[in-house]
């Protein structure tokens, strides 16, 4: 009986781990983009809690709200060969929920 006892532990606990490995959350204001062998998936997820395929598939939270990316010391270079450095560049996009990936 102990025996049987360890085997249904041990059921137990690998369910548990691939449950652990399968459930994750999207959350708000992002959409959830998978990749199924390095391959992007068609079907993007909305936000809340969703399931996939554990260790085979993988995913990215994507932002879809309105964000701003920074990009510091930008050299840029004239035609006449001289050298101009921009402090800070500020970029403000908003990713559309709707847009379509380009595979």
């Amino acid at each position: 009986m102990a025996h049987i006892g360890g085997l249904v532990a041990a059921a137990v606990a690998a369910v548990a781990i691939l449950l652990h490995a399968s459930i994750h959350k999207i959350d708000e204001g992002h959409l959830g983009v998978y990749y199924r062998g390095g391959a992007l998936l068609h079907s993007p997820s909305q936000p809340g809690y969703h399931v996939m395929l554990p260790f085979i598939t993988s995913f990215r939270s994507v932002q879809t709200t309105l964000q701003t990316d920074e990009v510091k010391n930008v050299p840029c270079g004239t035609s006449g060969g001289v050298m101009i450095y921009f402090d800070r560049i500020e970029v403000v996009n908003m990713l559309a929920p709707t847009a379509e990936p380009l595979m």
